[in-house]
């Protein structure tokens, strides 16, 4: 079984190669470095799980020697780099607030109490500070609509289960 590789950065003494396969197949990559270590010309190789990558420290060998090695004993093939994923600035700010999201719910949070105790803090400080940035009034008005929006996804939720009674 081949498995894929492309080259993500190369200089004189150090390559990394990503995994090109399927990322369900990712995890393979440790495994794997430390069949490369045991290639001649290797110093290190170091993966990178998150990534799925695999660092190759070669000092002194070249590393189209090294490439043919690894395709003849391990069965790795290379490929052309991907094409860069294009996002436009709304849709890399969507995915922000999504995995920042993501991230608030791990600690049993959600972005919408985040943003309501945020504001609450503000519309506190501002009181105190006599509103010197905003006025306090918007933003307990902006934390109040938050939570009208916040109930009724939650009523909404609810509503879908349907009604039995046993």
């Amino acid at each position: 079984m081949t498995l894929p590789f492309y080259i993500a950065h190369a200089t004189p003494v150090r390559t990394r190669i990503r995994w090109a396969g399927d990322t369900s197949e990712r995890n393979r990559i440790t495994a794997l470095a430390t069949d490369i270590e045991q290639l001649n010309g290797v110093v290190k190789a170091v993966p990178r799980i998150t990534t799925g990558s695999i660092i190759i420290e070669h000092d002194e060998t070249q590393w189209p020697s090294i490439q043919a090695e690894l395709s003849e004993k391990l069965s790795l093939t290379f490929t052309s780099k991907p094409p860069a994923m294009q996002r436009s600035g709304v849709a890399s700010l969507n995915k922000g607030l999504d995995d920042l999201d993501g991230a608030l719910k791990k600690v049993n949070m959600d972005f919408d109490s985040a943003t309501i105790l945020m504001l609450s803090a503000l519309a506190i400080t501002q009181a105190l500070r006599g509103q010197v940035m905003s006025s306090s009034a918007s933003f307990l008005w902006y934390a109040f609509n938050l939570a009208a929006m916040a109930r009724s996804k939650a009523d909404k939720i609810r509503d879908d289960s349907p009604d039995t009674t046993e």
